[in-house]
This record gives structure tokens, C-alpha cells and sequence, in this order.
């Protein structure tokens, strides 16, 4: 049986196509059938409808980037006092200890704040994610963390045939993660046409570490036994990984931090789309990307939460909200809900499904909260 939903205005982030007044979405079986006005389309429908009032409806955000296996560490990790602090804090930490109950209402966070899709970085547990996610009815990209030197056995993929997402694989860092396991996570995502992420170019210590100079986050590891055998490229983060062959059209480099215009650059011509974190990186205290540049070079631009860990809820609204009010120069309603929404989407393979409110897709959609619509008033 068919149904009408109502609402005073509907960002549909179709290209090209405005905001509607008076809208109304036509749905069947949790696919949109038909997006217009309702005098166009109310008129002659006899289904049930919906009016859900005086406000902005949207498609249904999509957070590019989260570690919810660490549902549990919340205020646990130090804010402000920079990324060896956080690390040295975070490793202190029972890390791989899921608290299923927190994990729960980190979920319920998400779907309340208008969230319907979520890409996720699991270090352990990808397919218990992928079940959680699957059976909480959140649309989702799980992707299998690739990190030190060892290849796997067989695949980096595990099997899993879910209704609502994939699984995929992604690197943890380019010096934390070998080159031969970084390229391989990488083809084996090319070959299974699936996305591949990667936490690029995030705070000083990894220009250092991968620069072959002094860093204090280096010297933490090789305490840990890590990276004892590590040769520096001798290179900067972006440099080295389109050298490595890691970024293309399908490649989500989230942070990108520590980046010159060189940088940038060479991510825009390869294609990569950019998730950033703002509020992650401030907590944390590594910086801030140079969003200004980001935009102004065309390359395709996300946002994520990043882990409750160094974050202080799953928001994504908040993420939009503090790159708005921190943004220098012009940043448009429907530059900023791309990000949310369009662009996340497309990056994670889910761009047929989600993004935009058009027929064919899912009626799944986001009320736009006041604290957005204040900030373009």
C-alpha cells in the first residue's frame, strides 16, 4: 500500500533540482516512487498520508567514518593534549573489550540524529559489526582493518552476504600498516569492486615517521615492538600513497590533515574522495585540515565522527555544524549536506540505494535540525 509523506520543504540533493516547497514523497514498500509538490502529486493519491509538518526533510546521513568498537571508551582518552597523549592513553585502555549494551545505544545515537548509513573501521570483530549493524537496520560499510605486516592466508575480506551492507578492507596507516599488505587490502578491494579507506596524512608524527625524522609517536611504538624493521620513504603521506597505488576513484582518505597544496592536488587528480573529521581532529589535538582548500579544489569531501574515543557523541549534524561555524569564506546548505549525504554515499558503493531523495531509492530520510537552519538565516 502506498504512502504519502508530507513536509513544508524537501532537499531531495538531486543535482541540479532546488529545494522543494510543500513536498511530497511517494512511497511503496520503502522505495520512493515519486518526489514533487503535493498540490502535483497529493490531489489524486488515496494511500495514507503522512504529514510530518513544518520541516526540512533530507535524505538520510551517512557517517563516512567510525570505529564503533569502541562503543565503551567514551570521555576515556584525554582531549587537547595531542596524538601521543591520546594513543599512549587509548593503548591503556581494554580496547577490545564490546560492550554490547553501549554499543546499542552508540546505534540508537546514530538513528535518532537521523544517520542511515555508517562506515565503519573494524580492528578485530568485522563480522560481528556487520551482523550488529545488519540487524539494528542501519545500512553499513564494514571494513576489515589491515594493519602490520603479516598477509592474510587466504583473503582480507571475510564472507558475509548481508541485505544492508558489505564488508570491505582498509589500511590502517602507511606506516603502521607493510606496503605489501597496504597493496594487497588494496587490489583485493578493486578486484571485489568495493571501497577501500585509509587514515591519511592525520598529525605531525606521520609526516615525521614517514620523513625519517625524530617522533615521539615512533619512539612509542618501537617501545611496544612495533615498526622496528620500518624504512621511511623518505616522502610525505599523500606522496607515498599514490605512489603505492592506494588512491583512486574508490579510495575514502580520511583525515588529510597534514597536506600541502602538492597534496591536494595529487588527491583531486586521483579521484579519491576525502572524509574529515573536525571534531575528532580537535579533540585529539592534531590540527586542523585546510577545508578551505579542500572545497576549493573540487575534490569530493565527506564527514565522519570518528570514534567515540576521541569524540564526544555520533552527530554527524554536530560535525556540520562545527565546519560551518569554523568555515573562512562561503560554504553553501547544499555543499554542506553533500558531504552528509550525496557524496558518502556514492564513495561507499551505496549511491544506487542512498543520498538522495529520487525514485528507486530508499525512503529513508533525516528531519534537518534548527542548529543547521540557523546557521544560513
Amino acid at each position: 500500500m502506498p504512502e504519502l509523506f508530507r513536509a513544508a520543504k524537501a532537499a531531495t540533493m538531486t543535482p541540479g533540482r532546488a529545494m522543494i516547497d510543500n513536498a511530497a514523497i511517494i512511497v511503496e514498500r520503502g522505495v520512493i516512487h515519486e518526489v514533487g509538490t503535493y498540490a502535483d502529486l497529493g490531489t489524486s493519491f488515496s494511500g495514507t498520508v503522512t504529514d510530518l509538518g513544518d520541516v526540512t526533510i533530507a535524505p538520510g546521513l551517512v557517517n563516512a567514518h567510525s570505529h564503533l568498537e569502541l562503543a565503551h571508551l567514551l570521555g576515556k582518552c584525554p582531549a587537547g593534549e595531542g596524538f601521543v597523549v591520546w594513543v599512549e592513553n587509548l593503548l591503556q585502555q581494554p580496547i577490545y573489550e564490546l560492550d554490547d549494551q553501549l554499543l546499542d545505544q552508540a546505534l540508537k545515537e546514530l538513528q535518532r540524529t537521523g544517520t542511515v548509513m555508517v562506515g565503519d573501521i573494524a580492528t578485530r570483530f568485522a563480522k560481528h559489526m556487520a551482523g550488529v549493524l545488519e540487524a539494528s537496520g542501519l545500512f553499513f560499510a564494514v571494513f576489515v582493518e589491515a594493519i602490520g605486516e603479516k598477509l592474510p592466508r587466504k583473503t582480507f575480506i571475510p564472507k558475509g552476504d548481508f541485505d544492508h551492507g558489505v564488508l570491505s578492507v582498509a589500511g590502517h596507516s602507511l606506516y603502521t600498516t607493510h606496503v605489501d599488505v597496504l597493496k594487497g587490502a588494496k587490489a583485493e578491494a578493486v578486484q571485489r569492486n568495493l571501497p577501500f579507506s585509509l587514515h591519511l596524512a592525520e598529525h605531525d608524527d606521520e609526516v615525521a615517521i614517514m620523513a625519517g625524522e625524530p617522533s615521539a609517536f615512533l619512539d612509542l611504538l618501537q617501545a611496544r615492538g612495533r615498526l622496528l624493521d620500518f624504512t621511511p620513504p623518505k616522502k610525505r603521506p599523500v606522496q607515498q600513497a599514490v605512489e603505492l597505488g592506494l588512491l583512486d576513484e574508490t579510495t575514502l582518505a580520511v583525515h588529510c590533515v597534514k597536506v600541502t597544496d602538492e597534496d591536494i592536488e595529487s588527491v583531486r587528480q586521483s579521484g579519491a574522495t576525502v572524509c574529515l573529521c573536525p571534531r575528532s581532529n580537535e579533540y585529539i589535538g592534531v590540527g586542523r585540515a585546510p577545508w578551505e582548500k579542500w572545497f576549493a579544489s573540487g575534490t569530493p569531501l565527506c564527514l565522519g565522527t570518528d570514534s567515540l574515543a576521541s569524540n564526544t557523541d555520533l552527530d554527524l549534524w554536530n560535525e556540520a555544524v562545527y565546519i560551518k561555524q569554523n568555515f573562512h569564506g562561503e560554504l553553501s546548505f547544499e555543499a554542506l549536506l553533500a558531504m552528509l549525504t550525496r557524496t558518502p554515499a556514492k564513495i561507499m558503493g551505496a549511491g544506487d540505494r542512498l543520498g538522495t531523495l529520487e525514485p528507486g531509492k530508499q525512503a529513508v530520510f533525516a528531519t534537518v535540525p534548527d542548529k543547521i537552519h540557523e546557521l544560513f538565516q
